[in-house]
């Protein structure tokens, strides 16, 4: 079974929203590669779509031990995060978000979901200072720039109330 004929039949099956069909080639891929990183990542990515997140994490983990690597990694650490997310798993979620900030540090798609992340562990204030940053560094609305500065303060200085 060659892996990128079934990988690329597999992605067009998902972009036509054959999802099943799609997780059913998937996996017998996986039967004929089991420890494939990119494999992996899309048995993972073939749960996710279906909602079935608690069955995507431990592909999506077993993806990143096998040497997954660049955009593929960054997607997959996202994927992860957010799953654990999704289930509920607050704290882990932001320890896998962190992390992959720190792997690709230049990746803001990264820290926008580490935001969320912050935001359902009950850390709103973090959530606000990344997003804040965020709007701060990437925006080119020159309305939103003249404040940059301000907005910068205030980021730091989000509950401080002046008499």
């Amino acid at each position: 079974m060659n892996i990128e004929e079934t990988l690329s039949q597999a992605r067009e099956l998902r972009k036509n929203d054959e999802l099943e069909a799609s997780q059913e080639l998937l996996l017998e891929l996986l039967t004929a590669h089991p420890k494939d990183p990119i494999v992996l990542y899309e048995v993972g990515g073939a749960y996710d779509v279906l909602e079935e997140e608690k069955e995507a994490i431990p592909y999506y983990t077993k993806a990143i031990n096998a040497g997954l690597d660049g955009a593929d990694l960054q997607e997959c650490y996202i994927c992860l995060g957010m799953c654990h997310r999704n289930i509920g798993d607050f704290e882990t979620a932001v320890s896998i978000l962190r992390k992959a900030v720190n792997i690709f540090p230049e990746q803001n798609s990264v820290k926008a979901f580490l935001a969320l992340a912050e935001y359902s562990d009950a850390q709103e204030d973090e959530a606000m200072r990344i997003l804040l940053d965020l709007l701060i560094n990437t925006t080119e609305d020159e309305d939103i720039l003249k404040f940059a500065d301000t907005l910068d303060f205030y980021k730091d200085n989000l509950d401080e109330v002046w008499d």
